[in-house]
Order: structure tokens, then C-alpha cells, then sequence
């Protein structure tokens, strides 16, 4: 790969150097204005591969020169190589002095055919595929959100049953309370009754007895009554003769 930080200098290119006096300066030259005046429409394609207005985009394609075999690189000359340098390709040449306008503080990113027109299908993709996941997961955190309020909607219902249920009861045991003690208080006055009832019986009984006694005197009375007027009949004849 080549130095991303690396730019061609104008002046290696405009003076001979040392590949210049070996025959090469003035295609060095040629070259370097051809590479100059190629850098706006580089920009141009690069604006509309970014601008989304256009719906075609362009990229510079860098292809390296097939490696050379070690015989070849021996027989070379070091000025031919030195030109060679120079004579770079135009596309790795524009590439370098054109900078991308991603790069940080206008640093030089190589332009690619993956780069230019797979990445941002890619990142559409995978950007899609993240919506798309993200909403998945709107869908099934406000599906979930439905459920609990429901069940929290259920759960209060439940509530609101049990404690009008529980109030149902605690005014049923208070009235049951009530209603004992009222029992209660009737088998009081009940046990009070009935006490008294037995006492009126049992002075019943008595009188009772009383009367029976007092037919029994009267009884005896009137035999002594009776035994009396036989005794003064007796005598108030005795005194009549």
C-alpha cells in the first residue's frame, strides 16, 4: 500500500532532477500537468459520488504493475529507475494529491472500486437492517408496553374487586357481630325470662300448697264445727228436761 500522508512535490517534477538529466524531464512535465489538470475532475467525480442527486457513480481505479522478476530488476539501470518512478501511474498519482473528503485535516484516502461503490451500499444495508431491527424492537417493546399496561389495567380491576370484596365482608362481619351480640343479649333476657317463669311456677306450686292446707284446716274446722253443735244440741237438751 502507499503512504496515505504522501504528495507528489511540484518541484521534483518541474526540475529535471536526477531522472530529468537522464532524458525524462519533459515527460515528467507533460505528466505533471496532465495530473494537474485532472485533479478538478477528480473533485467533480467525487462531488457527485457523494452528492445523492446523482444516481451514477465514478471512481479512479489504481492496478499495480505486475511484480518483475529479480534478473529484470538487476539488469535495469538506476537512472531508467528513477524515471520509473517518476512515470507513476496517473490514476496512484491522483489518487495521493486528490484529498478524500472524509480524511482528517485534508489527509489523502485512496480511491477504490469496493471503496467507492460496495461500502455505501453496504453501510445502506447494514444501516436498513439496523432500522429495521430497531423497529422490530419498537414494535416488540410497545407490544410488551400494551401487554403490561393490560395486565397493570387487570391487576387494578383484580384490586378494586378484593377490596370492595373485603369491605363486603368486613360489613358482613360486622352486621354477623351485631347480630350475636343481639343473640346474646335475647339469650340473657331469655335465661331471664325463664328464670322468672320457674319462679312463678314454683310460687304456684306454693300457693298451691297453701290453699290445700288452708281446705285441709277448713276441714278439720268443720268437723269441730259440726262436733261442737252435736255437743251444745246434747247439752241444751239436758238442761231442757
Amino acid at each position: 500500500m502507499h503512504d496515505r500522508s504522501h504528495k507528489p512535490q511540484p518541484a521534483e517534477a518541474g526540475n529535471g532532477g536526477p531522472a530529468g538529466e537522464g532524458g525524462g524531464g519533459n515527460v515528467d512535465r507533460v505528466l505533471f500537468k496532465n495530473l494537474v489538470e485532472m485533479v478538478p475532475l477528480v473533485e467533480s467525480l467525487m462531488d457527485r459520488r457523494v452528492n445523492p442527486a446523482y444516481s451514477r457513480r465514478a471512481s479512479l481505479v489504481y492496478t499495480p504493475a505486475p511484480p518483475k522478476k529479480a534478473s529484470d530488476l538487476k539488469s535495469v539501470k538506476l537512472p531508467q529507475s528513477v524515471s520509473a518512478k517518476k512515470r507513476r501511474d496517473p490514476g496512484d498519482i491522483a489518487k495521493k494529491s486528490t484529498p478524500d473528503s472524509n480524511g482528517d485535516n485534508g489527509s489523502v484516502v485512496p480511491l477504490s472500486l469496493s471503496g467507492a461503490e460496495n461500502m455505501p451500499k453496504d453501510e445502506v444495508a447494514v444501516l436498513s437492517e439496523q432500522i429495521n431491527d430497531l423497529q422490530k424492537k419498537l414494535l416488540e417493546k410497545e407490544e410488551a408496553l400494551r401487554s403490561a399496561e393490560s395486565s397493570v389495567t387487570e391487576m387494578n380491576a383484580a384490586y378494586a374487586t378484593i377490596d370492595e370484596l373485603r369491605r363486603l365482608v368486613a360489613d358482613k362481619e360486622a352486621l354477623i357481630r351485631s347480630t350475636n351480640s343481639q343473640l346474646h343479649d335475647a339469650k340473657i333476657m331469655l335465661a331471664d325470662k325463664q328464670a322468672s317463669l320457674e319462679k312463678l311456677e314454683w310460687e304456684v306450686k306454693m300457693s298451691n300448697k297453701k290453699v290445700e292446707d288452708l281446705q285441709g284446716d277448713m276441714s278439720n274446722m268443720g268437723f269441730e264445727i259440726s262436733s261442737l253443735m252435736v255437743f251444745f244440741e246434747k247439752i241444751s237438751e239436758n238442761v231442757s228436761e
